[in-house]
């Protein structure tokens, strides 16, 4: 059993919080904006625990296989061939609508920060730039995802911080018990993909080794820290932005621009123009480490499922198949981000949740 570097635990424990903390954060108020807040807290412990679960039996069965198998391989080696072509349409579904989310809300960002130095980018070419820049550094290879993460994070949580320092003296606290106590699937799936970090778990096993103890550590480490900062930051948002009207809340949820919007109004509220920098870092980065995070488990799944060597020419092929198809949705349908969250929570629940939790058990069953 080999031991993992502090700096490869580290790295992997921010390499789970920059795949969670990302741009579906940022959604989260938005999509519970109908419900009360007690509501909102049942529903994201629930998410929290189911997917919790998923990410440790997704652990277990990924370590019976050699280094490199991916949720292809293991479904291969123990369920039907049915259910291999099921399991790869929802994978494909649930990545890809990931991407799609992660590339919408990155073109928005860029091209807002563009106009803010008076550059006019076309949207299309703005998803196209962000696309670019960012798949640059996943093909250069995970070691390099990695100390971009790392940078990234930190100054993500950072910022984060203090723009919830900002935002919480004009909190209304009663505003948290507004709303009904409906459990809304689509909120809820939105929940479920915001803890969807699994799907990187055979990356960080590859990355950091075979040391199955400090792999459970960095996956119960890595999924509590976003339960936690999620539930501070739907109740910084909903407690200061009103929920309805035509800059409320829930009307931000049908809109090409969520993030933008967002954060220009925590930016009114708190009358504080500085946050106006701090907002365009913070939405930026949490869009950035989410893309970088699910770009590395769909290329190495396709590679896995593909039997194709990640680190051979065929990377080039690699890299057309996990970014063509997102440019071309976004480009179409910029206004993706919060729909394209809710797709890919129904793909979750069956490859991160409930796929995981089948293959443990019959694992299990076969080795006796």
């Amino acid at each position: 059993m080999s031991k993992v570097s502090i700096g490869k635990t580290f790295g992997s424990i921010y390499f789970i919080l920059g795949t969670s903390i990302a741009a579906g954060m940022l959604g989260l108020p938005i999509v519970m904006a109908h419900n009360h807040f007690y509501t909102t807290m049942v529903m994201l412990f629930t998410a929290w625990a189911l997917m919790t679960t998923g990410a440790w039996c997704f652990l277990q069965v990924n370590l019976g296989f050699k280094e490199g198998a991916n949720i292809i391989t293991m479904t291969r080696a123990l369920l039907p061939r049915y259910v291999v072509w099921f399991t790869w349409l929802a994978y494909l579904l649930l990545l890809y609508s990931l991407i799609c989310a992660y590339l919408a809300a990155s073109g928005d960002l860029l091209q807002t920060l563009c106009i803010h130095f008076h550059i006019q980018l076309p949207r299309w070419l703005a998803t196209v730039a962000a696309c670019s820049l960012l798949g640059a550094i996943v093909y250069k290879g995970i070691a390099y995802v990695d100390m971009s993460n790392r940078v990234l994070m930190s100054i993500k949580l950072v910022v984060c911080l203090v723009i919830i320092s900002f935002v919480f003296p004009h909190d209304r606290l009663y505003a948290l018990t507004l709303g009904d106590y409906k459990w809304r699937m689509n909120g809820f799936l939105v929940m479920i993909c915001s803890f969807g970090y699994a799907v990187i778990i055979p990356s960080i096993r590859s990355y950091v080794g075979d040391a199955r103890r400090q792999l459970n550590q960095i996956v119960i480490l890595g999924s509590f820290l976003p339960l936690v900062l999620y539930l501070l930051w739907i109740a910084v948002v909903q407690g200061a932005i009103a929920r309805a009207g035509s800059d409320g809340l829930i009307a931000m949820a049908n809109v090409a621009n969520t993030n933008s919007l967002l954060m220009a109004q925590l930016v009114a509220i708190s009358h504080r123009p500085v946050l106006v920098s701090f907002s365009v870092v913070f939405v930026s980065i949490c869009s950035l480490t989410g893309f970088l995070g699910v770009s590395v488990a769909l290329m190495h799944g396709l590679a896995d499922g593909l039997k194709v060597d990640r680190n051979s020419k065929a990377k080039r092929s690699l890299a057309l198949y996990t970014w063509l198809l997102p440019i071309i949705i976004v480009i179409y349908k910029p206004e993706i981000f919060l729909a394209a969250l809710s797709y890919a929570g129904f793909c979750c629940v069956y490859i991160l949740m409930i796929l995981p939790m089948v293959l443990y058990y019959l694992q299990s069953k076969k080795r006796g």
